[in-house]
This record gives structure tokens, sequence and C-alpha cells, in this order.
């Protein structure tokens, strides 16, 4: 039975620039796996997940047209400051650097005055994305 008012999952939605371009970063660059996929005339969209049932999805990217009653110009604009960033936790950065190499600038490895190692790179809207290990 479910417990009125428990969390049951989380997901982020990021309103894109370029579709094309975020969903290739998002599936290709960091390999989260598309559950689902839209395109009407609101806009565009999918929602990815970090595990293979798709049960949990984590991250949405859309790319709202005027159409969509919630549109702002500043939607079309790359991302200003980083107040807000994406930290997605790994268990190997030395791995995500490697696999980053050559594919998309980032920068690091960084260990962090906590003990944290990182790499920091930046979607195609230029949201900070942080990939760290605990240590």
């Amino acid at each position: 039975m479910l417990t009125p008012g428990r969390w049951l999952g989380l997901k982020t939605v990021i309103r894109c620039a370029d579709f094309e371009r975020s969903r290739d970063f998002y599936a290709r660059v960091l390999g989260l796996r598309v559950v689902e996929e839209w395109d009407e005339p609101q806009g565009r969209g999918c929602i990815f997940s970090r595990f293979e049932s798709g049960r949990e999805p984590c991250i949405e990217i859309y790319q709202m047209t005027r159409d969509d009653r919630r549109f702002e110009e500043s939607f079309l604009r790359p991302v200003e400051s980083d107040k807000i960033d994406l930290q997605l936790r790994t268990g190997s950065v030395d791995f995500w650097a490697e696999r980053l190499r050559g594919g998309w600038d980032f920068e690091g490895p960084e260990i962090l005055p906590w003990g944290h190692r990182w790499i920091r790179l930046r979607d195609p809207d230029r949201l900070l994305i942080a990939i760290y290990e605990e240590k």
C-alpha cells in the first residue's frame, strides 16, 4: 500500500534550445536510456532513465514551441549561471574521463576539499554537469 505523502520518484526537466543536440548529449555522451519520446505542436521531448527497466525516469528534456503557453524566450538562450547543476555519482571518474576524452570537452579530474573526485562538463545549453565519485 502506498503511504500518502511519500515521494515515489524524482525527475529533472530541462527546457532545451535544441532538442537533437540535447538528446544526443544525454543519450550518447552520458549513456542514459530513452524511455519515452514525443513530438507535438507544443514541442519535442523525451524522458531518460539510468536503469534498463526504464521504471525510474531521471531527466526529461523538452524543446518548447511558441504554441506551449509556458514558452519563454529565455528557454532559447544558454544557461547564464551555475545556480543549478546536475551531479551524477559514478563508481569511476577515470572511466568517464576516458569515455569523454576527444568526444566532449570537460575539466578535471579534480579532488575536492571533502575528498570527492569529479569532472565538470556542460550540456548543449551550458548547464553544468558534475560527474563525481565518493572517496
